[in-house]
């Protein structure tokens, strides 16, 4: 059908498929999501039934709206469920054509890109520094928060609260000033009619159509960086609707509750406040429940009492390095009722930071907290697809003090480091532990049922569901719990005053609640809830004999077994169902019947008198469950979990053939952050077990994201697969599925021998007996493939002998990246006057790293010039540049330790090793930096002091330049003398060059795609693309060769010869470029334009279409000879 213009499509289709919402795909629908992806239509139904049959009161989605692409930004559907005597609902679909402002009253927010940091500084000091260390808890934190508050609000401007910004969220200085000017010269051109004055007005009129829409791209971009795995549907739709024009409303309805009617802003909150206290009433306990906590209080009597400090180091007091730490890592969040921000905290000096920590461990030693910082701000978010007039449809997100939340990380950072390095958290638990994910439960139950099914034997397992599980946690239980691993003195006090007499307040608009306190449950958004609630079910299995499977991520909890005899598996089974409630109910924990469920991986058939129960309730048997993210069916097909992705996808696509008609959202680097963030990383998830499919099953996923390329791309429909990866830059996912098998190997491989996964890979007879593409079968072989078998890598996790809260600070000056960025003073001169003024009784020493791209050598070089020392060591191969500046300040340290100097200071270049010395943290060799750590920790001990010190590179620093020079020497050395482990990432990075190779070796031997290979023989390859939309698709079917050429039609079955009018040959993009005689005088100009006087060459087009220049040639060309238009 050849549609022209924008359309829009409303009606009764009669069509069922999971894109609007349906339950099943039928072949009406699928015939209709053809239609929407040949015609760049989107679909604006949002999943709300539309329909419902009187008969039997099933609901079902027949009514459908579609709309072009550039609309659908502008349109806004809603089902009412009312009728007028039909059986079908009110549909109201509305489309704006011009933006309607809505004044709305939102809280004045920090402006800290305006902050006058250096005035904010100087206030806090003179307003915080007289703080007396005697002073009460209360009074103390008061002084600080007053005092960081107070200069804040004289430093740093804050917005009105009132929001009378444009509508739309681009909208900036430069659209302002803009739109200004042309406004003054249309008055000008108005009062005068002069023609000046006109061409005036035409030149600030076509500014504003640059400005506006060179802004609109600049924001959506933006945005589109910040989509990750995580960011839902919902918030992207409303994004694209925001940016034509349609502002979110945070006014709420009026709120109805057991017929009470709340209207004002203060009803509604004290209202909403009450909902939400009710979800952490004991009220909601059962009488059994209530019972088996009070035994278990009888029980465990007296353990509630303060506890008296002893000699654990866990108990001492916090250092300057611990808060700075601490609060390096921290990132921008919303501050609690005191308003202070984390960027506060970090512009504030070393003397504030010391009456901080003062603050600190005062509330440590009598474990006590300040009132305020048990008090949550609540702000209620709508639930989305609810009716928000009842209140029970709010989420509540909790704003809490950042000063306590600080405080939080430094406790939290503690007892992590207790419980993982004695090994308390049990090795089935992988919530919320660093280096553990969610493919660690489900490789361990995927590799059972593998197994299972070859020994010909049955998987019984149970899904449990914790009902409440943060709201209702119990809190004297978790202090229980915390008693019986050790934790005392300091530690257990203030983490039962941090979790008792917790109040809530919400805030609507400018109106805060009444103060309600709350029963149950541990603070939402607290940073040491996710431990806690980690210690509190951490047992949850322990009761059970040996031969169950366990998993326990956060409250999802599985247990299963496998065997021969059903009959026998189910007795286990409900055994240990009996024993998990009955733990339950010692610790205050409920599961749900209705949500926990029963399946049995089986090929035989099982009888429905096989049953479990649960409280005496029977529990469902269902034949597939969506467990942590992947769904498992009883046969192990994936079939269930890759509808899944399908069904998923396709929504997703809906949203990119939305943006590919608009302007600002369509150039190719947005779209293809999209696919990589909505839909290539849920393909991604869980292809390291689901990759054992069938290659048929495997194949859909193929289609998915071959349409989500040709979007991208702009691509004909007939264009290749291989073709749309290449030119796109996305690899096959086969491919990627193997990538991803072995980077998971690799996170394995730097883990200790408990890991469950660990066994997978051990011997065992089933593999002998079947070959299976699982990853307890192939995962080694991959690796070998993959170049990392043989390969050495440092630890995933690591946790040091000695607390790392006890090692000394490590000073790190980063003066010149301040002085850098001024660009004030020559950086050279600015350097040696630090050394001249700061450090001028410091030994200097310089320290670099170097790497070869090619060989992928490595060196570290160490030059001490007043000395005439050097240092120099070949480091392993692969390593990163990042692992060998660590190393070289290693070997710089290790010097200093057994030097009799006392004053050191220590150069490097490298920002990025700096900045993780100074947070104590890093994604990638914390083995080296908790060596640097320990090793300044002893040099500190012999009263040395040592300071790190940024120096940029290649200014003219002479000892930064003679390190580098003898880095790069050093690499030359044919034998490693320092033998430094590969970290996660740089084994990735071996990855992606194999996964790179095996790529090109199957482009190389492709059949189709042949047009692009003659252009581009290799993968990979990044390169300009064109200035706007059209140009960049016009550029792709160059490129590929497909487009609407009458050759291309009759491979699509849409002309009857495929050749050209003019020359009887086949119409392909190289024959109107390069032969066809039509456009003979055009070819001239256009060899004349590119200096070539002999015959044009295709590949000559082709290499002009790099450079601006070129394409701009060619381009004219295509006009000029109207080809533009049938590419």
């Amino acid at each position: 059908m050849d549609m022209k213009g924008n359309v829009i499509w409303c009606g009764d289709f009669n069509a069922h498929h999971s894109l609007w919402g349906s339950e099943k795909i039928d072949y009406n629908g699928n015939i209709l999501e053809e239609f929407l992806d040949s015609n760049n239509l989107v679909c604006l139904n949002n999943g709300k039934k539309t329909r419902i049959d009187i008969n039997s009161g099933k609901e079902s989605v027949l009514d459908l709206t579609f709309v072009s692409s550039c609309l659908a930004p502008l349109c806004d559907w809603q089902v009412k469920n009312k009728s007028f005597g039909s059986d079908h609902y009110i549909i109201i679909s509305k489309i704006r054509m011009g933006q309607v402002h809505r004044p709305e009253m939102i809280g004045g927010k920090w402006i800290f890109e305006k902050a006058n940091w250096e005035e904010f500084y100087n206030l806090c000091d003179r307003k915080i520094l007289n703080v007396q260390n005697d002073q009460s808890i209360e009074s103390m934190n008061r002084v600080i928060s007053q005092g960081i508050l107070v200069a804040a609000e004289e430093a740093i401007p804050k917005t009105s609260g009132k929001n009378r910004r444009k509508l739309v969220p681009w909208w900036n200085e430069e659209c302002r000033i803009a739109v200004r000017e042309r406004n003054k010269a249309f008055k000008l051109v108005k009062r005068s009619h002069s023609f000046q004055h006109l061409i005036e007005y035409k030149k600030s009129q076509a500014k504003v159509r640059r400005t506006i829409r060179s802004t609109k791209r600049e924001y959506w971009r933006g945005f589109c960086d910040t989509i990750g795995s995580s960011t839902k549907l919902e918030d992207v739709w409303g994004m694209i609707k925001k940016m034509g024009g349609d502002r979110r409303e945070w006014s709420y309805p009026i709120l109805n509750k057991n017929d009470t009617v709340a209207v004002t802003d203060k009803e509604k909150a004290d209202m909403l406040v009450r909902t939400f206290v009710e979800i952490h009433s004991g009220k909601n306990l059962l009488g059994n429940e209530m019972e088996g906590r009070e035994r278990t209080k009888k029980e465990y009597d007296g353990i509630l009492r303060r506890k008296e400090n002893n000699n654990d180091l866990m108990n001492y007091p916090f250092s300057i390095g611990e808060l700075k730490r601490a609060l390096d890592r921290t990132r921008n969040s919303a501050p609690g009722k005191d308003e202070v921000c984390y960027i506060m905290l970090k512009h504030v000096s070393e003397e504030v930071l010391n009456k901080l920590l003062i603050l600190f461990n005062k509330i440590w030693k009598e474990g006590r907290l300040p009132c305020k910082w048990k008090e949550a701000i609540i702000i209620p978010l709508k639930k989305p697809g609810k009716d928000h007039s009842n209140p029970v449809n709010y989420r509540p997100i909790a704003l809490t003090s950042n000063l306590c939340k600080l405080m939080e990380r430094m406790v939290n950072e503690r007892l992590t480091q207790y419980l993982e390095s004695k090994h308390l958290i049990a090795p089935y638990q992988s919530g919320f532990r660093r280096g553990r994910g969610t493919m660690d439960p489900i490789l361990c139950l995927e590799d059972d049922i593998r197994k299972a099914q070859i020994n010909k034997e049955t998987v019984v397992a149970v899904f449990f569901d914790v009902e409440k599980a943060y709201d209702m946690l119990w809190r004297e239980g978790l202090m229980i719990k915390l008693h019986q691993i050790g934790i005392g003195g300091n530690m257990f006090n203030w983490l039962w005053d941090f979790l008792r007499d917790r109040n809530i307040q919400v805030k609507i608009g400018c109106q805060f609640s009444e103060i309600c306190k709350i029963e149950n449950g541990t603070p939402q958004g607290s940073v040491v809830s996710p431990t806690l609630f980690s210690v509190m079910i951490n047992d949850i299995f322990k009761e059970l004999s040996i031969g169950f499977g366990k998993s326990l991520f956060a409250d999802d909890g599985a247990l299963w077994k496998k065997g021969r005899n059903v009959d026998h598996l189910i007795v286990k089974i409900q055994e240990g169902i009996d024993k998990v409630s009955k733990w339950g109910v010692k610790w205050g924990f409920k599961f749900s019947i209705e949500k926990t469920k029963v399946m049995f991986f089986t090929n035989k058939k099982i009888g429905v008198d096989k049953k479990l129960c649960l409280y005496g309730k029977e529990l469902e048997r269902v034949d597939w469950f969506r467990f942590l993210g992947v769904v498992f069916d009883k046969k192990l097909t994936w079939g269930n979990h890759i509808e899944h992705i399908m069904e998923k996808n396709k929504k997703v696509l809906n949203i990119m053939r939305c943006l590919a008609g608009l302007t600002w959202g369509a150039n190719f680097d947005s779209l293809r952050n999209i696919y990589v963030s909505l839909i290539r990383s849920r393909i991604d998830y869980g292809s390291v077990v689901y990759g054992s499919a069938a290659k048929t099953r495997l194949k859909k996923l193929d289609v998915i994201q071959a349409r989500a390329l040709r979007i991208c791309l702009g691509a004909v429909k007939s264009t290749p697969i291989c073709a749309l990866q290449v030119e796109s830059g996305e690899m096959p996912l086969c491919i990627r599925r193997q990538q991803l098998m072995v980077n998971y190997w690799i996170s394995l491989k730097g883990h200790n021998a408990d890991h469950p996964v660990k066994k997978l890979l051990g011997e065992c007879w089933e593999r002998g007996k079947k070959q299976i593409d699982s990853f307890g079968w192939v995962g080694d072989d991959r690796a070998k493939i993959f170049n990392v078998y043989y390969k050495e890598f440092s630890p995933t996790v690591l946790w040091p002998l000695r607390p790392t809260w006890i090692w000394k600070y490590i000073n790190v000056d980063r003066t010149l990246t301040n002085i850098r960025k001024r660009k004030t003073l020559d950086t050279c001169q600015e350097f040696y006057n630090q050394m001249q003024n700061k450090y001028n009784e410091y030994l200097q020493i310089y320290t670099d790293g170097s790497k070869d791209p090619k060989s992928e050598a490595t060196s570290i070089a160490v030059v001490i010039p007043e000395l005439k020392i050097s240092i120099s060591k070949r480091t392993s191969d692969y390593l990163s540049v990042f692992a060998v500046e660590l190393g070289a300040i290693l070997v710089a340290l290790e010097w200093v330790e057994e030097t009799n100097r006392n004053k050191i200071i220590v150069c490097s270049d490298s920002l990025s090793a700096l900045m993780s010395i100074g947070k104590g943290h890093t994604k990638n060799h914390q083995n080296i930096l908790y060596e640097i750590m320990a090793v300044h920790h002893r040099i500190c001990e012999q009263n040395k002091k040592v300071v790190l010190f940024w120096t940029p590179a290649h200014v003219g620093i002479m000892g930064n330049e003679r390190a580098d020079r003898l880095a790069k020497e050093t690499i030359k050395k044919d034998y490693i003398d320092m033998q430094i482990k590969l970290s996660k990432s740089e084994g990735k990075s071996i990855i992606w060059k194999e996964s790179k190779k095996i790529w090109e070796d199957r482009w190389v031997n492709e059949i189709k795609g042949r047009h692009l290979f003659r252009i581009q023989k290799t993968v990979d390859v990044e390169r300009i693309r064109g200035l706007n939309r059209r140009e960049e698709i016009i550029i792709n079917r160059i490129r590929t060769g497909h487009s609407f050429l009458n050759g291309t039609l009759f491979k699509m079955g849409k002309h009857l010869t495929g050749l050209c009018r003019w020359c009887d040959e086949v119409e392909t993009v190289e024959h109107v470029l390069i032969k066809c005689r039509k456009y003979a005088s055009q070819r001239r100009l256009l060899k004349t334009e590119l200096g070539v006087s002999r015959e044009l060459k295709f590949e000559k087009v082709i290499d002009q279409l790099n450079s601006i220049e070129g394409k701009k040639k060619i381009f004219r060309f295509l006009k000029n000879t109207g080809i533009f238009k049938s590419l």
